[in-house]
């Protein structure tokens, strides 16, 4: 099977660098499946989770948004921010949506509101993405 290289670029670091199979994300435009040779494309992409597929395995991250280019040789995600979904702390993520949603309750500044907000966000999307692989993808000692 043809693979292309990927790359997800975070403020923080660049979280992956390698060859994979196809990428599946959400845009702005709706989502898409990018395979090897894709045709070049650019856009924004949607708070949701990024699902790659290598070696015949899937791996997926959230994502809060960020843009995507695509050339057929590679395709780069400059994200907002993104973490692999296995590395998602669902308790932590609840305090954050839970003082989040305490912050917004409180009808604070604008610019409070607006951290709050995003924080509720990124917190609800890290808990959506976490549950959803939870329930359809099974552990590795299932896969032998």
């Amino acid at each position: 099977m043809k693979n292309f290289r990927l790359k997800i670029i975070t403020q923080e670091e660049v979280l992956l660098e390698t060859e994979v199979e196809s990428l599946y994300v959400t845009t702005i435009d709706g989502d898409i499946n990018v395979l090897p040779h894709h045709t070049p494309y650019v856009s924004v992409l949607k708070p949701s989770e990024v699902i790659i597929k290598k070696d015949g395995k899937e791996e997926s991250f959230a994502c809060t948004g960020g843009i995507l280019e695509v050339t057929p040789e590679k395709v780069v995600i400059l994200a907002d921010s993104a973490v692999r979904t296995d590395q998602i702390d669902e308790e932590e993520a609840l305090k954050v949506k839970e003082r989040a949603e305490s912050i917004m309750a409180e009808k604070l500044e604008n610019r409070e509101n607006a951290e709050a907000m995003l924080a509720l966000e990124k917190a609800l999307l890290h808990l959506r993405v976490a549950q959803k692989r939870k329930r359809h993808i099974p552990h590795s000692s299932e896969m032998k």
